[in-house]
């Protein structure tokens, strides 16, 4: 994914903190025998402070997240924010539409196909109501994290609205055995309880699947989610892969 650091702004930053290193050194020595010298420190300390929050809060269009919290294992990097579920940490529609363009080429040319998880929890509007925000937003995030070890180090993990999503790279010619495997897995473990705040919330969901090349990320998505529909229709705990009997 192509970044941009802005280092403009950081070099005007660095320049005024400089400068106000060079009055609080003329402070310090203009009250020598008066302020102690670890006064001193201590407003310099506080000056350098000031201006670290400024340059952070300057470079704030950017979130520096790491992207396992995406999908993948690979160090921090600078992420826009229109890309990221800002609850989770995952990617969101955008994300996930900007992976299937930046990387779709690439997998393709590596002789790579995809496969697609999709999930929901059951009755999320309703927790919400019954135990309140903050218990379903726990929820929420411990369900991400379980949905992102799905997408692997070439995949990427996503939070579209009600639904989580993890794509992950495969073999073409194993995709749809994969495919099931993993959706039978992540089925079983989103309906595995939640220990929160010393109390355990029973959670369901349902998982479909679909694989393709990389190149049709839309119409793999749909077809997931088709498979989503079969497999909320048959249960809690269910799953269905579009392509098998």
């Amino acid at each position: 994914m192509e970044t941009h650091r802005g280092s403009g702004t950081f070099s005007i930053y660095m320049a005024a903190a400089g400068g106000a290193l060079g009055i609080v050194a003329g402070m310090a020595g203009a009250f020598a025998g008066i302020v102690p010298a670890i006064l001193a420190a201590a407003i310099a300390a506080g000056v350098l402070g000031f201006f670290g929050k400024s340059i952070g809060a300057a470079s704030g269009k950017r979130a520096s997240v790491s992207r396992s919290a995406t999908g993948s294992a690979v160090p921090a990097a600078d992420i826009p924010l229109d890309r990221i579920d800002a609850l989770t940490g995952l990617a969101n529609a955008n994300g996930l539409a900007a992976w299937f363009s930046e990387k779709a080429g690439r997998l393709s040319e590596d002789g790579k196909g995809i496969f697609v998880l999709l999930a929901d929890l059951d009755k999320a509007e309703e927790m919400e109501r019954l135990r309140g925000k903050d218990t379903a937003e726990a929820v929420i995030k411990e369900v991400a994290k379980r949905v992102s070890g799905f997408a692997g180090s070439d995949g990427i993990a996503a939070r579209t609205g009600d639904e989580f999503v993890a794509v992950a790279a495969v073999v073409p010619a194993r995709a749809l055995e994969i495919a099931e495997e993993s959706a039978g897995k992540l089925a079983e473990i989103i309906c595995r309880p939640v220990d929160i705040g010393g109390g355990t919330i029973w959670i369901g969901g349902a998982v479909g699947a679909a694989v393709g090349s990389p190149r049709d990320g839309d119409e793999i998505l749909a077809r997931a989610r088709a498979a989503l529909g079969k497999a909320r229709s048959l249960g809690l705990g269910r799953f269905w892969v579009d392509g098998l009997s």
